[in-house]
């Protein structure tokens, strides 16, 4: 009766060491299959991120050929005539402009791919764009408190920053005409 109780002892162990095996074999895939939909989750962020900004700025580009006498773009001479017309088209493309910055701002910290490989492209092009007078003269948040404040306030704070960091030559807003 001794060796039953033995090979009981035994069969007890077996199984409570194979029952600990498989739970911790569960437990590794479950934790492999939860990092695998992280994974998944950022990168469809990412994806949803990139794409939201990256159709806006093409749907500017697609405008800004339709309409290459305005001359918004920072690589583009400023024109020295432009109707009334013109003036309230370009004004809208800055506002499209200014608005692809913001959204560009407000998303480079939900993932790494943004925020090292994205961002500093769009913060670059900013710090161009802050440089053109007319580009300057419309946003107003330069010299003041800016003419709609519909913008995050954060990212207001940030351009203010950016422009403090360009020569002086490039603050000086000329008066609006």
């Amino acid at each position: 009766m001794g060796n039953a109780l033995i090979e009981y002892a035994d069969l007890i162990s077996l199984l409570t060491a194979v029952g600990t095996f498989v739970a911790i074999v569960a437990g590794v895939v479950e934790l492999i299959k939860a990092r695998r939909e992280h994974v998944k989750a950022k990168e469809q962020e990412f994806n949803s991120s990139y794409l939201a900004i990256s159709d806006a700025y093409h749907r500017l580009l697609e405008l800004a050929v339709e309409y290459p006498h305005l001359g918004i773009f920072p690589w583009q001479e400023e024109p020295a005539d432009l109707s009334l017309v013109d003036l309230n088209r370009r004004d809208i493309f800055y506002e499209m402009m200014i608005s692809i910055f913001e959204r560009a701002f407000l998303e480079r910290h939900k993932t790494p791919e943004i925020s090292e490989h994205f961002w500093p492209g769009w913060e670059a092009f900013l710090k161009r764009q802050i440089e053109k007078p007319s580009f300057r003269n419309y946003w107003g948040i330069f010299e003041g408190e800016g003419a709609f404040g519909a913008y995050d306030r954060r990212f207001e704070a940030f351009a203010r920053r950016l422009d403090k960091s360009l020569p002086q030559t490039f603050r000086k807003t000329p008066p609006q005409t």
